[in-house]
């Protein structure tokens, strides 16, 4: 299954070129844009091709998605909705500080809660899925992330959602912005300290979360009882989709770079694909790997949002396939699934916002 963003794949690229070599050199949009109606879509690929597509539903920029057993997850800019098949429920949660929500993670030990990443307040939360009670959260410019940059001037200034810590800084004459009402405010990616645009559980650690911090570029692992992070990838531009694969393995997708980089131990392997042809000419050096999973069967499947592909790749003997899709397409998340589909699809489109 994959979300689609938008249906307008080239209105983003615009975009994106137009936002680059700013003086903070900070990708990402400056101002609101109206938002852009997306899908969800099942996609059944075989001998190097996609065979059928089913869109399961269309609604505002849909994310990130997960599907484990007979629960499926998936996020629609501010809201997440839950398809439990086995019990037919349908499930919305909500939280004034859900904002530009881009993963969603079941826990693949217990399968009662699920991660939310909300990337426009970099912000991290956890639910419970039932009865959909909030069980945890961690905000960013609450632990020790709270400076951000000022697009147009390159200038450096602090966030807060703490009326006391805004006063502070307002006495010590730095410049500040107090976000106080997450439901009118909003926070464009170039402005945000973090940008946390994926988090997972960490299957080595309990008590430890995992997540990608897009303007430093780096992947960490956040203890959950004392929220300390520890950096455990760095050197990644514009990161989506970090891992911890065992206790000596990280994986995550540089994408501006246009890599998927792994370490194991002290060894980092790269996996490049600046060089695959079909790029159009007029994105130059601009690469854009959006997303990368482990499948099942070891392999690497990764969304090539320039070339409009899926690349899957194996790391140990290096074949390589390319599944074209629609051009039109922004593939935003990617995940395996083996679902009923048409209950699925039955229940799913009871979401649909078109």
């Amino acid at each position: 299954m994959v979300t689609i963003k938008s249906f307008d794949l080239k209105a983003i690229r615009e975009r994106y070129l137009k936002n680059r070599n700013k003086p903070s050199n900070r990708t990402g949009s400056v101002n609101r844009r109206e938002t852009a109606i997306g899908g969800v879509a099942y996609i059944k690929i075989s001998k190097g091709e996609i065979q059928a597509v089913d869109m399961l539903t269309r609604l505002p920029e849909p994310r990130g998605i997960d599907s484990k057993q007979n629960l499926t997850a998936f996020s629609s800019e501010n809201k997440v909705h839950l398809i439990d098949l086995q019990n037919h429920k349908l499930k919305t949660i909500t939280n004034p500080w859900f904002s530009y929500i881009h993963t969603v993670d079941i826990n693949p030990d217990t399968m009662d809660h699920l991660l939310v990443s909300s990337s426009g307040f970099d912000s991290i939360f956890e639910y419970a899925i039932g009865d959909e009670k909030q069980t945890y959260e961690w905000f960013a410019w609450e632990n020790g992330f709270d400076r951000a940059v000022d697009p147009e001037t390159g200038e450096s200034f602090y966030l807060t959602r703490n009326h006391d810590k805004a006063n502070q800084l307002e006495k010590e004459g730095k410049t500040h912005l107090l976000i106080n009402d997450p439901t009118r405010q909003i926070l464009p990616t170039a402005k945000r300290a973090a940008f946390i645009n994926s988090v997972v559980y960490d299957p080595t650690d309990k008590d430890s979360i995992v997540a990608t911090f897009f303007h430093e570029g780096s992947i960490y692992q956040i203890g959950r009882r004392h929220g300390r992070a520890k950096k455990i990838l760095s050197g990644l531009v514009n990161p989506h989709g970090g891992y911890k694969l065992t206790d000596d393995e990280v994986m995550g997708t540089s994408t501006k770079e246009g890599k998927v980089i792994k370490t194991k131990g002290s060894r980092q392997y790269h996996y490049d694909f600046s060089g695959i042809p079909g790029k159009p000419e007029s994105l130059s050096d601009f690469e854009w790997i959006q997303n990368s999973i482990y499948t099942q069967e070891g392999h690497i499947l990764s969304i090539d949002s320039n070339r409009n592909c899926l690349v899957i790749f194996n790391p140990e003997s290096g074949n390589i396939d390319f599944i074209p899709y629609d051009e039109n397409w922004a593939v935003q998340d990617i995940v395996e699934s083996s679902v009923n589909l048409q209950e699925l699809k039955k229940l799913a489109g009871r979401f649909s916002e078109e």
